[in-house]
């Protein structure tokens, strides 16, 4: 069902069900060879005990062989776009990054209205130079309503064990009667004066802050970053972006996102800016990242499935193409077969690649 389901097309049930699944693909091959060889055994076995017991064995063994064969083109095909842009993917890599984790502290850095905003902090201990360490700053998605600082918290975890300090953000999260679509950035903004002021702290260096985050994190990381580099915002500037499939077409995303289902799935966008998009268009041009990209925006580095229904990939391309055009650097990982999600492993080593090549990499002993 995944390595058949991906070939479809993106509205179809099966094939978000597949390319959801996709990043963990390497366990289903892991599996089939051993169904497969358990296949070839039992055939062997079975010979002369009953033709029906024979035609269900050969059946299920050529069922999955060739779900075995199939799978394993899609994922060397992903892995060959991983490798190429200076990333790493092995059948089972993932398996050592956890699910989840707990933040090493969390603190917090405004309260407004009586709520205390917080940030979830994760670093690793362990020294690995005498040079401070590069400051991942990441914004978790949610449709901007969903969501907290713990979210892919075993991300995190992995990232500062790479030798990051990990700051993980919560931004006042939009409701159906107190929209966000000002009040995030601000958060934002707020987030990053204190860890601008206190990574030190930690061991970190404030003048190498990435920018990181995914889905509607991904979007308020572009649209705070282009509010800051063209003057519209008193914040720090992130010395790079490197992000997951960002929400940039807000239009597309209203009219279309799925996530295993047939139908649209309502109300992300407009639980954001507080009603429609025909009726607040001025909110909307107020929130699209493409309005604010400039000469002088940090570099982006974007990864993006071709298969996502809630995202829809054009967006993140039609920025990075703007990106370079406006005299900037944007590059775009378009993952063939992947969702709304990513393979962490190829994300990690994604990133030490590019921070690296941005001059934000970790200096190792």
């Amino acid at each position: 069902m995944v390595f058949i389901g991906v070939l479809g097309k993106n509205k179809n049930w099966l094939t978000q069900f597949g390319s959801i699944a996709f990043p963990i693909s390497g366990r289903f091959l892991t599996l089939l060879v051993v169904i497969g060889l358990s296949g070839l055994v039992g055939l062997y076995l079975t010979r002369g005990r009953g033709q029906k017991l024979a035609k269900s064995t050969l059946f299920l063994t050529v069922l999955s062989l060739t779900a075995l064969i199939l799978g394993a083109v899609e994922w060397s095909m992903t892995k060959k776009v991983v490798e190429e842009n200076g990333g790493t993917l092995t059948l089972l890599g993932e398996m050592s990054i956890p699910l989840t984790a707990q933040p090493d502290e969390v603190v917090t850095y405004a309260t407004k209205k009586g709520q205390d905003l917080t940030l979830s902090v994760y670093r690793n201990t362990e020294p690995f130079s005498k040079e401070k360490h590069p400051v991942y700053v990441y914004i978790h998605g949610g449709g901007w309503s969903h969501g907290d600082s713990e979210s892919l918290s075993g991300l995190h975890w992995e990232v500062a064990k790479q030798g990051y300090v990990v700051f993980s953000i919560n931004y006042r999260l939009a409701t159906s009667d107190n929209p966000t679509w000002e009040k995030a950035t601000e958060d934002i903004a707020d987030a990053m004066n204190w860890i601008k002021a206190h990574a030190q702290d930690y061991g970190g260096d404030s003048d190498k802050l990435i920018l990181s985050g995914e889905s509607a994190g991904g979007h308020l990381d572009l649209l705070y970053t282009g509010l800051v580099s063209s003057g519209q915002l008193d914040a720090p500037l992130p010395s790079a972006v490197i992000a997951m499939y960002p929400a940039v077409d807000l239009q597309w995303i209203s009219d279309n996102a799925r996530y295993l289902t047939v139908d649209p799935i309502p109300g992300f966008v407009e639980t954001y800016i507080g009603g429609s998009l025909t009726d607040y268009p001025e909110r909307v041009a107020a929130i699209d990242p493409l309005a604010y990209v400039n000469a002088n925006f940090p570099p982006v580095y974007l990864f993006h499935g071709k298969k996502d229904t809630m995202v829809n990939i054009k967006g993140s391309e039609q920025f990075v193409e703007q990106l370079n055009q406006a005299g900037g650097t944007g590059k775009l990982v378009s993952l063939p077969f992947e969702n709304h999600g990513i393979n962490f492993q190829a994300f990690v080593s994604l990133l030490n690649y590019y921070a690296e090549e941005a001059g934000l990499g970790v200096v190792k002993p």
